[in-house]
Parts: structure tokens; sequence; C-alpha cells
């Protein structure tokens, strides 16, 4: 019996030695992947900007150009002649009722004189949106159900007194995204 009585303990022993195994409990749940792919914005510059023919001046003056309204008008020492001024329009399209930012890079814009020898700063840009009150930029707009939204761009440019008598030109990047 004494045996018997080892053995049945060793049994014992080894039985509490063994770790204790209970059943796992898992939960699962599927998740959702959205995305939403949109068309890209179109933009199309369909008018450049020109502030016309001006008289310069002994004193700095300033030319600007109404975005809304498309009028002309100078200060200081900068007159104004002929009819040959526009301000620029483009026309932005993208998916119909989705708001997007329209901005101008650089915001002051250096217009070299070809040939060289002088520049002329344009900048305080505005933009009209269809005809609407001028605005500053950058400008969020909602696009119309049509998707496709027209608005002018003018400004002011700088003319210094005795400015050099020239063709000036430079360039501007107006961008439209969606927000």
């Amino acid at each position: 019996m004494a045996r018997e009585r080892h053995i049945l303990m060793t049994f014992v022993l080894a039985g509490l030695a063994l770790p204790v195994c209970t059943p796992a409990f898992a939960a699962g749940a599927n998740g959702a992947a959205t995305a939403r792919i949109r068309t890209p914005v179109t933009l199309v510059a369909t008018r450049q900007i020109d502030f016309g023919k001006i008289v310069r001046g002994t004193t700095a003056g300033t030319v600007t150009l109404n975005a809304q309204t498309g009028a002309r008008t100078s200060t200081g020492g900068v007159a104004l002649i002929g009819t040959g001024f526009a301000t620029a329009a483009f026309t932005a399209t993208s998916e119909p009722s989705t708001l997007v930012r329209i901005t101008a890079v650089p915001t002051s814009i250096s217009l070299a004189r070809i040939g060289g020898g002088a520049t002329m700063v344009f900048n305080t840009l505005r933009v009209s949106i269809n005809g609407a009150g001028q605005q500053t930029l950058p400008r969020n707009f909602t696009m119309p159900a049509t998707g496709t939204r027209n608005f002018t761009l003018g400004g002011r440019l700088n003319v210094a007194a005795n400015q050099l008598a020239g063709v000036y030109q430079g360039v501007f990047a107006i961008t439209v995204n969606y927000q």
C-alpha cells in the first residue's frame, strides 16, 4: 500500500503542475472603408489682365482695375488713355455643389519692362465671382449645380514717378482646389 500511495501522490502532483486551460471567447466585427474620387477641378483663363495705356507722371501713382465692374481708375501722377484695358477672366469647372478655394500666387506680382531696366508691382488682387462684389484672395465659394463658375480678377498697379516707358509683363498663377 505504501507503493500505491506514492504513485497516487505522484499522479496528483503531476496533475497540479499542468496549466489550467479555459476556453477563449472571441468577438468579431466587420469594418467599412469609403473613398470618394472627385473629378479634377479645371480652370481656363478666358482673358488676361491688361492695365491699358498709362502716361507716367513726375509723382508716383496707381492704376486700379475693379474686378466687379471692370472700371479703371488712377491716383497720383498717373494719367489713363485709351480703352484697351480689361480685368482677367476665368472659368472654373468642378463637381456640382462642392466647396472650392481660389488663390493667387504670388499675391504681389512684379511686372518687368521688356528690354529690362524697370519693374512695377501689381498687388491688392480682388476677385468677383459671377459679377458679385469684389473680395480679397484667397476666397472659398460653393460651385453651383451646373459645376461651372466664372470669375474676374482685378487689382492695383503701382507706377513709380517717371516710370521708364515701355511694355511691362508679369506672370501669376490662379488655382482653384476642393476644400
